[in-house]
């Protein structure tokens, strides 16, 4: 009788230790997988930030805006939400077609295929 328990308890504690490897692997594909998303968003970020310090350096030679003009601007446009907090908060938007919520990741309504045309050429980033 002891045996069989013993074969039995055996039996569930290679069950829990394949489960546990299991969920390990599994956790760490998904580690993995969040590592390469960041560094995808880590190289996106590093483009933004030098194509907008490409375009300021031109706008700056070209217009003669200065750094204080910039400055004010960025301040003006920051507060266009209500706070001011360094970042712009993008509201939610309507479907021009079927008036459903617009997701912002997506080009098209989930619901009625509606493009989602920005107001803006940088509503559409």
């Amino acid at each position: 009788m002891y045996g069989m328990f013993h074969g039995l308890y055996n039996m569930e504690s290679r069950r829990r230790a394949a489960s546990a490897e299991s969920a390990a692997r599994r956790s760490e594909t998904k580690t993995g997988e969040v590592q390469r998303e960041l560094r995808l968003i880590a190289e996106r970020l590093d483009k933004l930030v030098l194509i907008n310090m490409a375009m300021w350096s031109l706008v700056q030679e070209r217009t003669g805006v200065s750094e204080e003009d910039l400055a004010n601007r960025i301040q003006e446009i920051d507060l266009q939400d209500g706070v001011a907090d360094g970042k712009v908060t993008r509201n939610v938007r309507q479907c021009p077609n079927c008036r459903r919520t617009m997701s912002r990741r997506h080009n098209k309504c989930l619901f009625c295929g509606s493009a989602n045309l920005g107001e803006t050429a940088l509503e559409n980033i």
